[in-house]
């Protein structure tokens, strides 16, 4: 059995930078391996394309293409720090709970 990491379904316009020119797609889901977009990109597995999304910019290798639909790997070796910030920025951020909020007071 394959272990799949956690997938977060979004439904968020993201960039496509291939060869100097932006496209628009949307993301369909994110984990920390890569992402699932939808859209009408002329691409093929194995192809480097950049992700743009509020901001930062990552690689992510075609690993599948199905139908309208496109399986994006995260490139390791890149920069972590960039995968990291891009995730930050499109997955939800959980609130903290802490002893004041459980108890119906709001902290100062």
């Amino acid at each position: 059995m394959r272990y799949r990491t956690p997938r977060q379904r979004q439904n968020t316009p993201i960039g496509i930078i291939r060869d100097g020119v932006r496209l628009t797609s949307h993301l369909v889901d994110v984990s920390d391996g890569g992402v699932k977009l939808t859209g009408s990109i002329s691409t093929h597995p194995g192809e480097v394309l950049q992700l743009h999304a509020k901001g930062v910019i990552v690689h992510a290798e075609v690993r599948w293409i199905k139908g309208n639909q496109i399986g994006l790997q995260f490139l390791e070796g890149k920069s972590a720090a960039d995968k990291s910030r891009f995730l930050l920025r499109l997955l939800p951020q959980k609130q903290h709970v802490t002893a004041a909020r459980v108890h119906g007071f709001t902290e100062l």
